[in-house]
């Protein structure tokens, strides 16, 4: 089973969470605390979450688990476009959102956390 490290609180969790629930993939949560840090640690560069856990391969990094499900776990949605010009629409329009948008206010969470 697919498990997603992740904290409630951060949006790069839930933007991985939302391409679970969109096709109803089966997965487990675990929040990231002192039980899980190690894990994500060691599976990410830079230590952060998302990390997806799937039968010993660990992908980091909340587009590239979605474009990994869409790939191994694909469901009745696809996560991404199958034309390559929607595609790499798709992707500009990502970046922008995760660089101007989710990481700013992410700032505000990793401060709670």
């Amino acid at each position: 089973m697919l498990a997603l490290y992740g904290h409630p609180f951060s949006s790069y969790t839930w933007k991985a969470l939302i391409a679970l629930y969109a096709n109803a993939t089966p997965f487990e949560l675990r929040i990231v605390d002192p039980e899980h840090a190690a894990l994500v640690a060691a599976a990410s560069p830079l230590g952060k979450f998302p990390v997806l856990l799937d039968d010993g391969t660990e992908i980091f990094e909340a587009t590239a688990i979605i474009e990994y499900l869409d790939v191994r776990h694909p469901g009745e949605k696809p996560l991404i476009s199958r034309d390559g010009d929607d595609a790499v629409h798709e992707r500009m329009l990502d970046r922008v959102f995760d660089n101007y948008v989710m990481t700013p206010m992410q700032e505000i969470v990793a401060e709670h956390i």
